[in-house]
């Protein structure tokens, strides 16, 4: 966020519990002095006039629209990937303000408030967990997915699936998260289309929510230039375990359909093989 700040006007006021709050504002690159400010705890995060320093930026940007809706996903997966802590985004402009997104902090274990988030940002039709039609490891499952936990020499992975006949025609709703930063890794969205291939037809796309996490020495954050791609140590234990997780949870599921979203998929979909 610091580097908004060198092409428009970013203020950041923050308090920790326990603590006063305080405010920095850093405008055109240059930084001001830390001040106190009231604020009941949390950060907020304020950005205004973007791009003022260097114009020649503004005549790249899209439309208002297609900005607000870039800015709304990189929010709605930092949401996702801290079901536990509060996220707000709010539009103020034209003399309006609008909420773009509100997620408040979710109680309880991972998957309960897990599945709570992503119904939150995503919609119920992911994770609706009104109806809960059998158990998978000791979670309950949710209408349209399915839960997973495995582990394998120190990699853990969480989240849950979209039951193929949730398939999607683009990979829309398909996030991956390695130690709570959100990426959009090649390796990781190959693991998943791979772990999906006896069950969806090439021009249909599952939807997930996966959560892996490691040791930090075990994965490299700074091989992308927007860190959006990570490297791994060892790149076939992580793609493995995906693949392994995800056949196992599906065939757990037995290829029980899901009750909405199921249009245009695959009416009925066989297990997949049991995992080696």
């Amino acid at each position: 966020l610091p580097s908004l700040g060198a092409v428009g006007r970013l203020t950041l006021t923050s308090r920790a519990s326990g603590k006063e709050g305080a405010s920095i504002a850093v405008e055109g690159g240059r930084e001001g002095p830390v001040r106190p400010a009231a604020l009941s705890g949390g950060t907020v995060a304020e950005l205004r006039d973007l791009f003022y320093a260097t114009p020649a930026r503004l005549k790249f940007l899209r439309s208002d629209r297609a900005e607000t809706q870039a800015i709304t996903d990189v929010m709605r997966r930092l949401a996702m990937a801290e079901p536990q802590v509060s996220f707000a985004l709010t539009d103020v402009s034209g003399g309006q303000s609008r909420t773009l997104l509100r997620a408040d902090a979710e109680q309880g274990d991972f998957f309960d408030a897990l599945s709570r988030r992503l119904a939150a940002v995503l919609g119920r039709s992911f994770a609706d967990n009104a109806g809960r039609l059998g158990r998978v490891l000791g979670r309950a499952f949710s209408d349209n997915a399915l839960p997973l936990d495995a582990e394998r020499e120190g990699i853990r992975l969480t989240g849950y699936a979209g039951l193929p006949t949730y398939s999607r025609g683009a990979a829309v709703e398909q996030f991956l998260f390695v130690n709570g930063r959100p990426v959009r890794d090649k390796l990781l969205v190959g693991a998943l289309r791979a772990a999906y291939m006896d069950v969806l037809p090439r021009d249909r796309h599952p939807a997930a929510a996966l959560y892996l996490a490691c040791d930090p020495h075990e994965v490299d954050v700074n091989v992308h230039p927007a860190k959006a791609e990570v490297r791994f140590r060892d790149p076939a234990l992580a793609r493995g375990l995906v693949v392994t997780a995800l056949r196992h949870g599906l065939l757990q599921a037995g290829g029980r359909p899901a009750p909405t979203g199921g249009e245009g998929a695959l009416g009925a979909v066989p297990p997949p093989p049991a995992p080696r």
